[in-house]
This record gives structure tokens, C-alpha cells and sequence, in this order.
């Protein structure tokens, strides 16, 4: 039996924040093994990889990027900077607000990202119980949850 599912789930149907906090809890238990094996792919910091997988959605502002990563100014500066460094993403001028900097990923971070997004092995192993039709299905359903929170 799933603890983050009422035990009478499969007669009626589950509420969102039911469903969140299953999807949150399958996460969340998976974070740590989850960001070993992203290590054992790519040499960099799992913050950086986290900045990386946002900004190759979407080119974002720091301030957007902070939001997002749930760091302070300061951290996401150091994130930014950081990312730069090692030649994965650009920052530059906002094109409408000079009062921001937009980061990008670059083609090196595509492919940073690329080899761990590609490597069966990254993926939890509970992802074996389900077949390309239910990855689909979940995939586009992660997409239209990813789309409405962006607004």
C-alpha cells in the first residue's frame, strides 16, 4: 500500500494536493541517490546541474533563476557565475530592462545536459515500471503542469 495515497484512492478520485504530495514524496525520496548518479555523469555541483536544466527550458533573469532554485540573490549570483566559469551558460543585458541580466545556456551546457537527460542510468530504477506509453503520458502531463506554472 502507498502511504501518500488514501487507502480508498483507486474507488474515487485522488484531489491535486493528494497527487502533489505523491509526486512530491516519490521525488524527494529519490533526491539523494538521484543526484549521485547525475555526479557520476557530469563533474559539476547539483545546484549548478539544477540551473543548468532550468535555464536550457528558457533563457531567465538571476532574479527568475533565484525564484526558481528557492536561493537567495547572492547564491544564484554565485550559481551564475559559477556556470560562466566553466563555459555552460552567458549572461548578458536583459534586451528590454537594463536593470537585469538574462542568463543562457550555452552549447557546452546543452551537451552537459544532454548527457545526463540520455543516460539511462541517471533515471530511478522505479522508472522500470513503466512502459514508453505510460512514460509518454507522464512526460506530457509533467509538461502541462511545467507550462501552467510558468503562467
Amino acid at each position: 500500500m502507498n502511504p501518500t495515497v488514501p487507502a480508498d484512492a483507486g474507488s474515487s478520485v485522488p484531489t491535486a494536493t493528494e497527487v502533489w504530495f505523491a509526486m512530491n514524496s516519490l521525488v524527494r525520496d529519490q533526491a539523494k541517490s538521484s543526484r549521485d548518479r547525475i555526479s557520476a555523469v557530469i563533474d559539476i555541483p547539483f545546484s549548478r546541474f539544477r540551473a543548468l536544466r532550468r535555464i536550457a527550458v528558457r533563457d531567465l533573469t538571476q532574479r527568475e533563476l533565484a525564484e526558481r532554485l528557492g536561493v537567495d540573490a547572492p547564491a544564484a549570483s554565485g550559481i551564475v557565475n559559477d556556470l560562466v566559469e566553466r563555459g555552460l551558460a552567458t549572461r548578458r543585458p536583459h534586451p528590454t530592462d537594463g536593470r537585469c541580466k538574462l542568463v543562457t545556456i550555452t552549447e557546452e551546457g546543452r551537451r552537459a545536459v544532454a548527457a545526463v537527460t540520455e543516460d539511462p542510468a541517471t533515471a530511478p530504477p522505479m522508472f522500470a515500471a513503466l512502459d514508453a506509453t505510460q512514460l509518454r503520458t507522464l512526460a506530457d502531463l509533467l509538461e502541462s503542469l511545467r507550462v501552467a506554472a510558468d503562467g
